[in-house]
């Protein structure tokens, strides 16, 4: 099994992403940048954080017009899966694969810090291993790490239950005094009704190793490896 990592250029987290499927789960790993359009042979797709297509005067149109985007979609048509973690959810978001936009911090600041989230559901690739009932500590890096949409696309996203993190503290509350970003209903995460597709702000390929202290991203990449 082949694990790709998709990079635009800004981007950052590649290098941690490659470790921990490497090193820690003995996985073949292959660099995409944004500039090519085979993707062939890759079984999972990640799109590391950062600020993609840092630099552009338009970073949006340079998101939507990387040639690799044409591919990324057909990618997640086919039904596999693919993550954006940090500012690689906005790409997802840009490219309309799941709901809603990213926006600047509520304190308009760059953040970067440790933060506790907690799973919504149980059942997709990224959670069905994790307990609802326990919060799991994974940092946040970003400057747009505000998650919002619609009142009406919301809802919708609770009947399909899409939602897959939420911010909490250190015990599962969820509270607006610890919604960090000020994102939306504390969403930290969020997948497509098809649940192939997610995008998450926290950065939990920066919580396996220990000398980082806390290891409890490595619960979501085992629940993905038991997943596939």
């Amino acid at each position: 099994m082949t694990f790709g990592i998709l990079i635009f250029p800004g981007a950052h987290g590649d290098k941690e992403l490659k470790r921990v499927f490497e090193d820690v789960y003995g996985k073949s790993v292959k660099t995409i940048w944004n500039r090519e359009t085979d993707l062939r042979g890759i079984d999972v797709l990640f799109i590391p954080g950062g600020f993609p297509c840092k630099g552009s005067s338009n970073s949006n149109k340079c998101i939507e017009e990387s040639p690799v985007i044409d591919s990324m979609l057909e990618f997640a048509d086919r039904g596999k899966i693919l993550v954006g973690i940090g500012n690689g959810f906005r790409v997802l978001c840009e490219t309309n694969l799941i709901p809603g936009s990213l926006r600047m911090n509520k304190t308009q600041h760059y953040i970067c810090r440790n933060t506790y989230i907690k799973p919504d559901n149980d059942y997709t690739a990224l959670t069905h291993k994790l307990s609802n009932n326990k919060a799991y500590r994974i940092p946040i890096a970003t400057g747009y790490g505000r998650y919002s949409a619609r009142d009406e696309i919301l809802a919708q996203m609770r009947i399909h239950e899409q939602i897959l993190f939420r911010y909490c503290d250190q015990n599962g509350r969820i509270s607006e005094g610890i919604n960090v970003t000020g994102a939306v209903d504390n969403i930290a995460g969020v997948c497509n009704q098809r649940k192939n597709v997610f995008g998450m702000i926290p950065q939990p390929e920066r919580a396996v190793f220990p000398f980082g202290r806390h290891t409890d991203g490595k619960a979501i990449f085992d629940s993905l490896m038991e997943f596939l």
